[in-house]
């Protein structure tokens, strides 16, 4: 079991990369998103639900695998994240390409009260600070593509 939740959390290695993890997490989180979930928005509604609970079991248990609070291997978070900043916005190069841009700052930089979320313990502490990133990233996306189209 604890090789299961070290592949998904780590996104299938990507989370042993020793430098950039969680960009490469966050690339690969956009190019499953792009290649694999439909543009029907309320389905996504539901990917981002589970998703997100899975986000939360498998970062718990794999903070406990590894005995660290946020290890730097466990990166399934940046692609929850990363899910939440291109959801319910069209599949272009731009948007993609803006999304992973825009969700990197908000998670590296962690601006306003996202490092304090990250403060929660578990597997939730984990992952909330990215969908707080994605959100922040969302609406960006969402005004831009208002104010373009």
């Amino acid at each position: 079991m604890d090789k299961i939740v070290i592949f998904f959390s780590s996104v299938f290695g990507l989370g042993y990369i020793k430098s950039a993890s969680g960009t490469f997490s966050s690339l690969a989180g956009i190019l499953f998103w792009a290649l694999f979930v439909p543009d029907i928005y309320i389905f996504q509604i539901f990917v981002l639900a589970a998703m997100f609970s899975i986000s939360v079991l498998f970062s718990s248990l794999a903070e406990d695998i590894y005995n660290k609070k946020d290890d730097l291997r466990i990166v399934i978070d940046e692609v929850t994240g990363v899910w939440v900043s291109v959801a319910f916005l069209p599949k272009t190069f731009m948007f993609l390409f803006l999304g992973f841009l825009l969700f990197r700052i908000f998670d590296i930089g962690k601006p306003l009260f996202i490092r304090e979320v990250q403060k929660v313990k578990g597997g939730l502490g984990i992952t909330i600070d990215d969908v707080i990133a994605g959100i922040f990233t969302n609406i960006i996306l969402q005004v831009l593509r208002f104010v373009a189209y």
